[in-house]
């Protein structure tokens, strides 16, 4: 049966699709409780209205191995990866550049969801074979080992991939950024480099992207989220025919929240982390006045405009990220000029005036502080950078003391799923589960 799939492009082809569309519609990117809302709603970025229990768990981080996110889903798209690698492996009758981009595909989104996993549980089974025994078996491999796949999957990539954008064929140049290129493979290398503070590579990679500007421009803060906008290196396609996806319908708020349908917005603490003039503000923060009651809600995803060019994309790598990951590598090599210019691309472009920082530690702040307000309800950009920079302590324990609950630092990490540990006796639950 494998064989017969991988007998033709088209049919390798629609292996792949089909992982893309599960990315797309099974709860990592949208579904109510997709990555950026549950990070979000996790940490500081989203308030949860009174009374609601689907979130509840989430809003107090009182998670079980019950109800733990993402593992399952994250493994599914591994191991559909997997399957897709040791098919095109095995072909004899596929073309080359269609086998070769494939590949590439496959091993960049098994390095994208390892990067979530490992930050999410610490510690995971690494797995790169589709052979159930061998997976249903497989002991946990430390954080560094699977940052090493991540980066070697990564590498494969960055020099299987085209530097244009496919179609679904896998060989048609299309404008669309729906499938990842070359430089996606790039960005997400500075990432994790940053991540794990090799600062040289994490450089390197972001210049590899960075000069691309023929392909690759900041743009206005209307325009970013736009198909068509310059600034995406990666998105998904809008997936709802309404123009607007499903976790943008959820925070958008037209009368208010409610218990049911619509019981999230933003913490208000976060505007205050705007300075005066901030053009992201007022064009990614929407304003409610309900019963006599003001909420606030991000509308980066709310289509506006009742035009099929202009629906926005959920964005998952986007040149503005690639600009904060080299301002942060620059600024731990001491090239403060570097850092404060790759900040002020983003600041001009904002609408706001040059960055005062000289130092590293006030351009280390600086460029917190410009993450936060760039990048917030984004893929989970807040609560892991709260993690990385050490700091979730001491913000998730005032934030529980608001609440009215209680935090403890094995809330860090996500419970593993029960029935998993039940599956694989291999497995150890992360402490305190």
């Amino acid at each position: 049966m494998r064989g017969e799939v991988y007998s033709t492009n088209e049919n390798a082809a629609a292996v792949m699709a089909g992982i893309y569309s599960y990315v797309n519609t099974s709860g990592l990117s949208a579904g109510g409780k997709g990555i950026s809302i549950f990070c979000g709603l996790y940490c500081d970025e989203l308030e949860l209205l009174e009374g609601n229990q689907e979130f509840q768990r989430c809003y107090e981080n009182t998670l079980t191995a019950d109800d733990s996110p993402f593992w399952g889903q994250l493994y599914y798209c591994v191991q559909h990866c997997n399957l897709l690698l040791e098919g095109l492996h095995a072909s004899k009758t596929l073309d080359a550049a269609v086998k070769t981009q494939l590949a590439g595909e496959a091993k960049f989104i098994r390095a994208f969801c390892y990067f979530y996993l490992v930050n999410f549980f610490g510690d995971v089974p690494l797995l790169t074979t589709s052979d159930i025994k061998t997976n249903t078996t497989t002991a946990r491999s430390d954080t560094g080992k699977v940052y090493q796949q991540i980066v070697t999957d990564l590498l494969d990539a960055e020099t299987m991939l085209k530097a244009a954008y496919l179609a679904g064929d896998a060989r048609t140049e299309v404008s669309q950024r729906l499938r990842p290129n070359k430089w996606a493979a790039s960005a997400l290398l500075a990432r994790i480099y940053m991540y794990r503070g090799n600062w040289v590579a994490a450089e390197e990679h972001a210049n590899k992207v960075i000069a691309q500007n023929s392909l690759y421009k900041t743009g206005a803060p209307q325009d970013v989220f736009l198909a068509n906008s310059k600034e995406l290196i990666w998105g998904l396609e809008n997936a709802n025919t309404t123009g607007v996806n499903e976790d943008a319908a959820l925070l958008f708020l037209e009368h208010g929240p409610d218990q049911e349908s619509q019981p999230l917005f933003l913490n208000e603490q976060l505007l205050h982390f705007f300075e005066r003039g901030d053009q992201r503000m007022t064009t990614w923060i929407g304003k409610d006045t309900t019963r006599g009651s003001v909420y606030y809600y991000p509308k980066k995803y709310h289509l506006v405009e009742n035009e099929t060019s202009r629906t926005p994309y959920p964005a998952i790598l986007r040149l503005s990220e690639v600009f904060l990951i080299r301002a942060e590598a620059k600024a731990y090599m001491n090239d403060f000029a570097g850092a404060r210019a790759d900040l002020n691309v983003l600041r001009l472009r904002a609408g706001l005036g040059y960055s005062a920082a000289m130092n590293r530690a006030a351009l280390l702040t600086a460029i917190e502080q410009e993450r936060r307000v760039e990048l917030f309800t984004e893929w989970g950009h807040r609560w892991l950078d709260l993690k990385r920079y050490g700091r979730a302590d001491l913000v998730m324990t005032a934030l529980a003391n608001k609440k009215g609950t209680t935090w403890q630092s094995n809330k860090l990490l996500f419970p593993i799923p029960h029935g998993d540990i039940l599956l694989n006796h291999n497995l150890v639950q992360n402490k305190g589960y």
